[in-house]
């Protein structure tokens, strides 16, 4: 990880009240090993909470969007981001001034690098321990990272900047509460908007079930074959009583570490959240498909269905499979017999 910006602001609030205060700093945290490994703490705890993906609401109005999109055409200096911070700082206290059981806390902003990819991040934590901040004239010491876990980080937002400028969708990432009218609060202050549907997640799992290295089979000690992977994927995800998929527990149930699949993703740009509902026509992809007619005997994978395998467009009597090593052995197979 390369840090680059830091700034701590302090927002104020008791659970059941309406009174709120923020205590903005007026100047950056030194960049440092005790800073550096603070949003690397944080960074951590995020990826192994519940995150969900998106993109910013801009239609007219958004003031966050807007700050945002102000800070990554100016100069981008220490000034620019202090007063970005402090703007939409300002702009919070109206968002969780009405809901009554938010609590506040330290908004952390920081701007780094990490795996190739540019972030601009917003971390909420509640310091319980007291022993991870400590008030300066103008801004935050930090004094120890060991107590920035999970319960710590109450809710946060990552902004990939590649995605921004490469005009892709789902750049936003945040976590989601299972207090739905507490984390509400957070994401009409960041202006977010979902748009991937449960067609999109399950292409994407598709993807990366296809690509990942599958996990150890008991039986062999070798890693699956890769239909072997993908049907008992299907058979996991299948059996889901409410039709959704947890990426976490996927992952500790094949792999025995809830975050190799989600690592996948963050390391190959793949956007998929962490609890989704799954398509099941696109499920279906993760299975054989077999016909058996005319003595001809085709049994592949859905997923190559239209890949490798297709009907003709100009005859529907016509079945192409564009394959090489498919090819190759079958003009073995003649040759031999």
């Amino acid at each position: 990880m390369e840090l680059r910006k830091l700034i701590i602001h302090e927002l104020i609030k008791e659970k059941e009240s309406n009174q709120v205060e923020i205590v903005l700093s007026e100047e950056l945290i030194p960049n440092n090993d005790e800073s550096t490994a603070l949003v690397s703490a944080l960074s951590d705890s995020y990826r192994s909470d519940r995150i969900l993906y998106a993109i910013f609401d801009n239609t007219e109005g958004k003031y966050f969007p807007e700050k945002f999109s102000e800070y990554r055409h100016a100069q981008r200096d220490d000034t620019d981001f202090i007063s970005f911070t402090k703007l939409v700082m300002g702009n919070l206290v109206g968002f969780i001034k009405p809901v009554i059981f938010a609590t506040g806390g330290y908004v952390i902003f920081a701007e780094y690098s990490e795996n190739g990819y540019n972030f601009v991040s917003i971390f909420l934590i509640r310091d319980v321990e007291g022993k991870i901040l400590r008030k300066t004239r103008n801004s935050y010491s930090i004094q120890t990272v060991e107590y920035v876990d999970t319960k710590n980080l109450a809710m946060a937002c990552r902004i990939n900047e590649n995605r921004i400028d490469e005009d892709e969708i789902n750049y936003l990432s945040f976590t989601q509460l299972r207090q739905q009218e507490v984390s509400e609060y957070f994401k009409a202050w960041i202006s977010i908007q979902q748009i991937e549907s449960s067609s999109d997640y399950t292409k994407a799992l598709y993807t990366i079930i296809t690509q990942i290295v599958p996990p150890i089979d008991p039986e062999t000690t070798l890693p699956y074959p890769i239909e072997t992977f993908r049907n008992l994927v299907y058979s996991y995800a299948s059996s889901s009583p409410n039709d959704t998929v947890n990426i976490r527990d996927l992952s500790q149930h094949f792999y025995g570490n809830p975050n190799t699949v989600s690592d996948y993703a963050n390391a190959n740009n793949i956007s998929l959240d962490t609890e989704f509902r799954y398509n099941k026509r696109q499920l279906k992809k993760f299975v054989k498909l077999e016909v058996n007619r005319d003595g001809i005997n085709l049994k592949f994978s859905r997923g190559t269905l239209n890949e490798k395998i297709r009907i003709s467009e100009e005859d529907p009597n016509i079945v192409i499979i564009e394959s090489q090593s498919f090819a190759n052995a079958l003009r073995v197979e003649i040759e031999n017999n």
